[in-house]
């Protein structure tokens, strides 16, 4: 009985022992792994910050829009030049408002010049459009050939009225085909003019005659 009770707390103690060596052990940190874990966390902070700043490699490999194309200035178109354009330039004779006699005949001088890409021939004509005649006639053939960009002298022939005051004719001139020519410069873009001043006749004063004396003769006794 002596020897069971024995063997039965040998065998006790025996369970006991290999029960204890199957318990887990308490784990010993190793010095070197504290600072690995901290040498990884800061790796882990730095690798994390460089990706926010570093664009990612399929944002680099993008291909970038091409710039947009500039389109070249529109050309602004020049204005059609015209067949038929002429320039009043200036009174050769009688500035306007100048003084004639009453009856008087004068000659008006005006100079025009070709801004149009046709020649003037003796088939353009100056006529008489609106206002005072004066005696002159109401066409007038131009005489010679005006080519573009040249100038021409027209002169017309008028005869002031009998009464006083102020007399304006205006003219214009037509091409063959009896279009109206646009005059630059002129009035209204259209006409040029003639105007004279016919003054009013000055009264002459009335001369009192003089008595002459006649001495009586003298009587010698």
């Amino acid at each position: 009985m002596f020897r069971f009770f024995l063997r039965a707390s040998a065998i006790f103690l025996m369970a006991l022992f290999l029960a204890g060596c199957n318990l887990p052990k308490p784990t010993q940190q190793n010095p070197n792994a504290v600072f690995t874990q901290a040498a990884e966390t800061v790796q882990a902070r730095l690798t994390l910050e460089s990706l926010l700043v570093t664009p990612s490699p399929l944002a680099l490999s993008a291909t970038p829009l091409p710039p947009s194309a500039t389109l070249p200035p529109t050309a602004t178109a020049s204005p059609t030049p015209l067949c038929d354009l002429a320039q009043f330039v200036a009174d050769v004779t009688i500035p306007d408002g100048a003084e004639v006699l009453p009856d008087q005949s004068f000659t008006k001088t005006w100079r025009l010049k070709n801004l149009g890409t046709c020649i003037w021939s003796s088939g353009y004509q100056v006529i008489f459009n609106d206002g005072d005649l004066m005696g002159g006639p109401t066409t007038q053939a131009l005489s010679g050939t005006v080519g573009p960009g040249l100038e021409v002298d027209i002169s017309v022939t008028f005869k002031a009225p009998a009464s006083p005051g102020t007399y304006r004719g205006y003219w214009r001139l037509r091409n063959p085909a009896g279009v109206l020519v646009p005059i630059a410069s002129g009035y209204q873009g259209t006409s040029f003019f003639v105007e004279v001043k016919v003054p009013a006749p000055t009264a002459t004063p009335t001369q009192t005659a003089t008595p002459s004396f006649t001495p009586s003769p003298v009587v010698t006794p």
